[in-house]
Parts: structure tokens; C-alpha cells; sequence
């Protein structure tokens, strides 16, 4: 399974979901969604402006990948 570290990321940057969503052309209620991974799929463009407004240029920072054998 893979999940995206938003909430790690704007912590880490003493940023909100409501920041993200000023910052970015993506609606508050979707940041919330993906960030609580509450989402099939993200676009690559809503991709793109997360990460431009979080200033990451490497997708190892934002994705983290789960193996879902260790949730059993």
C-alpha cells in the first residue's frame, strides 16, 4: 500500500492543511482526504502542486510505501 506523508510534511514545516489548500489550487476538504488517505487515487497534477507548495523536489519524501503483509 502506498501513502502519501502530508501531514508528516506540513508538520515538519509548521504548515496546515488549510495553508496547503490556500497555497495550491486543491480544495480544503480534498487536501483533507488525501492526507487522511481517505482517496482511491491522486492526480499528478494535485501531485505537482503539493509539492511545489511544500518545496519537495524528491517523491521519497512524500510517498511511503506499506507492505500490506505488515498489517496483518
Amino acid at each position: 500500500m502506498i501513502k502519501l506523508n502530508i501531514e508528516k510534511l506540513l508538520e515538519k514545516n509548521n504548515k496546515s492543511m488549510y495553508w496547503l489548500a490556500e497555497n495550491t489550487d486543491i480544495t480544503y476538504a480534498a487536501i483533507y482526504k488525501i492526507a487522511k488517505g481517505n482517496t482511491e487515487g491522486i492526480q499528478f497534477h494535485t501531485l505537482e502542486e503539493i509539492m511545489l507548495a511544500l518545496d519537495i523536489n524528491d517523491f521519497n519524501e512524500i510517498f511511503k510505501f506499506i507492505d500490506d503483509k505488515d498489517q496483518q
